[in-house]
């Protein structure tokens, strides 16, 4: 499978009712998510973990359960920490599955390593890729809100449109992958159905219509039931308003 390489590397929701039970759990929930991840990401220290191996099988749980409940009092989204811990940890162990051995190749075939590596690493790093971007999109909004106007915030940004773009194109071109199985390419087209203009946020005007059309080609391969999806993913990266990030 031929993609983009990418990965991008958070507010407080305030409860109002049984906050202390309520934040307790949240913050046993972060702090679970957190654990799971820092143990997988020190056994890819080591080598290529199987898909069985604990911490591969407590980190997929983890982000599949965060898929459903970021941005809820289970998984609360705290500004920058949440950004950091959620988002930046998971990114850390997707892109640790695409740099295994890398130090082994040299020149151009650092390349097709890397893609060798997401092929044979795909079960262990698809849940953990989804929760990645939808993680990074949920925070857009805020990073929206609370950009610097200094050399340094933009330089960060820029950085992160990079990334975000380069996301979600792969993502994109995975889904429309007739070797991926149908369920897991019709979750990536929820997913980023869903969070298009979210995403959009970043990224400049070329940056959507390039998204746009690639949503207009992953629309020829998908079952006629999910081509109205690829048509709303479009609509998210072209109908989005373009806002302080986007013009910069």
């Amino acid at each position: 499978m031929k993609s983009r390489l990418f990965f991008a590397p958070a507010w407080t929701l305030v409860l109002l009712l049984a906050a202390c039970d309520r934040g307790a759990a949240s913050a046993d929930t972060t702090a679970s998510f957190t654990a799971a991840a820092d143990a997988l990401a020190a056994r890819l220290k080591t080598g290529a973990p199987s898909a069985t191996d604990p911490a591969v099988k407590a980190f997929d749980a983890a982000a599949g359960e965060g898929l459903q409940t970021l941005g809820t009092p289970a998984l609360p989204l705290r500004d920058f920490e949440s950004y950091d811990e959620l988002c930046g940890k998971t990114a850390t162990i997707v892109d640790a599955y695409v740099n295994l051995e890398l130090d082994r190749a040299r020149g151009a075939s650092k390349a097709e390593m890397m893609n060798r590596n997401a092929d044979r690493y795909l079960d262990q790093m698809f849940t953990p890729l989804l929760f990645a971007a939808h993680c990074d999109a949920v925070h857009l909004p805020f990073l929206e809100k609370n950009a610097g106007d200094d050399a340094a915030s933009a330089a960060s940004l820029k950085a992160v449109r990079i990334g975000t773009w380069g996301q979600v194109g792969g993502l994109l071109q995975m889904a429309g992958d007739s070797r991926l199985d149908p369920a897991r390419r019709r979750r990536i087209v929820d997913l980023v159905a869903a969070d298009a203009a979210r995403f959009a946020i970043i990224l400049s005007p070329a940056q959507r219509q390039d998204l746009a059309r690639t949503a207009d080609a992953l629309r020829a391969t998908l079952p006629d039931a999910d081509k109205p999806k690829a048509d709303r993913i479009k609509a998210g990266f072209t109908g989005a308003p373009c806002g302080p990030l986007c013009k910069m």
